[in-house]
């Protein structure tokens, strides 16, 4: 059954049905197409393979190999963005996450997710700082900055995604479960950002929705802002870097406690008038002069970027073992990568193919087929009836 997967993949790519079946060279209608994702019909392999090249993947990627269903958690939607663009966004997030439970199913890599999913029930916004001190306990960080926050939460099983996202987008947390509900993996994802402190506090905002579950009443972002602030900047250690109780504050005090937490300056401020550090007049006396030197949006001294790197390292050994072809690894990455180093195999291509799961196998057939239709003088049905005996 694909029509999971198309629909996901078509508005992944900000795709109307009227779009794909242009982009298809209308050799299937909008009305088919819709049809093929309500599972009221299903496309023959010429059409698949015409689908398939229409979105940019091949055809073995329409199948929905996977049962897993992933939740999206808090998403944080903006009245900026519309509904379609709402859609896009989950779909990108979703199609991210099956991407890696691919790769860590094909690689063999067991899942090691080390978090305690919705375990901290918070009643008010110290619940939530308190969260933040046992996670990091249980974790064994101490109260010392976290120098990498992404390389960290990988180490920790989570999935660490960057989108190139539209702006609007923050953040999203998502979990995939199987078909008894039993979470296989848990997935932070973000809006790229060459912005290090904005980076770090996403991605720490989106863990919070995580691990958290709010009273009702209270304000989940506020909830989650108090954790993720918490998690890189315990309570403790900027108080004793900063003092109990401040009157006033320097600049280059807070570029230096930016750089030390990794934290951005309106972060701390915020963080530190929650603690009591300083008062609300001192806060708001500091955004004003934020605001007047245009660093609500650009801060001076930005840190660098973090960048995840499973899905590099999990895409170059898959490539390396022949599990992906360069075209796979390409996709998967978004980007060229070197395959000079990788020697050549005496392993034929039937053996390789033998090695897919049995569902891969029979898309790779039927996208064989609808490629040399042209070839043969019978009709597509015919064509469809090989596909047929192919498979089984």
């Amino acid at each position: 059954m694909i029509q999971q997967r198309l629909r996901q993949l078509r508005l992944a790519r900000g795709m109307t049905l009227d779009d794909l079946a242009q982009a298809t060279g209308r050799i299937v209608t909008r009305q088919a197409i819709s049809k093929y994702e309500h599972g009221q019909a299903q496309p023959s392999p010429t059409v698949l393979h015409h689908l398939a090249m229409a979105l940019g993947v091949r055809t073995t990627d329409l199948l929905n190999s996977h049962e897993a269903q992933i939740e999206l958690i808090a998403h944080r939607k903006r009245a900026s963005l519309g509904k379609r663009q709402h859609e896009q966004m989950e779909a990108l997030a979703q199609e991210a996450l099956r991407d890696r439970l691919y790769l860590q199913e094909l690689i063999g890599e067991p899942a090691q997710l080390a978090l305690p999913l919705f375990e901290y029930p918070v009643t008010s916004l110290d619940d939530a700082e308190t969260a933040a001190t046992d996670l990091r306990a249980r974790w064994g960080l101490g109260s010392a900055p976290i120098a990498d926050l992404t390389d960290t939460l990988e180490e920790h099983g989570l999935h660490v995604i960057a989108l190139d996202a539209i702006d609007g987008f923050d953040g999203v947390a998502a979990i995939a479960r199987d078909e008894h509900g039993a979470a296989l993996a848990a997935a932070v994802i973000g809006r790229r950002s060459l912005d290090g402190a904005r980076w770090r506090m996403n991605l720490a905002h989106e863990l919070a929705h995580l691990v958290l579950q709010p009273h009702d009443g209270l304000d989940e972002e506020k909830v989650a802002f108090r954790f993720a602030a918490a998690l890189l900047a315990p309570a403790n250690a900027l108080r004793s870097h900063i003092g109990e109780h401040r009157t006033h504050l320097y600049l280059e005090e807070l570029l230096l406690l930016k750089r030390h937490f990794g934290m951005s300056i309106q972060a701390l401020l915020y963080h530190m008038q929650t603690l009591g550090i300083i008062n609300q007049r001192l806060y708001r006396s500091w955004m004003i002069k934020l605001s007047e030197r245009g660093w609500r949006t650009a801060e001076p001294e930005p840190l660098p970027p973090e960048e995840p790197l499973w899905l590099r390292r999990a895409t170059l050994r898959a490539l390396a073992e022949e599990l992906i072809d360069p075209a796979e690894a390409r996709r998967l990455l978004g980007e060229e990568v070197p395959v000079q180093d990788i020697p050549e195999r005496s392993e034929g291509r039937c053996q390789r193919l033998l090695r897919q799961p049995l569902a891969v196998r029979h898309a790779v057939l039927a996208e064989q087929v609808a490629a040399a239709a042209d070839l043969y003088p019978f009709p597509a049905t015919e064509a469809n009836e090989v596909a047929t005996r192919e498979h089984a």
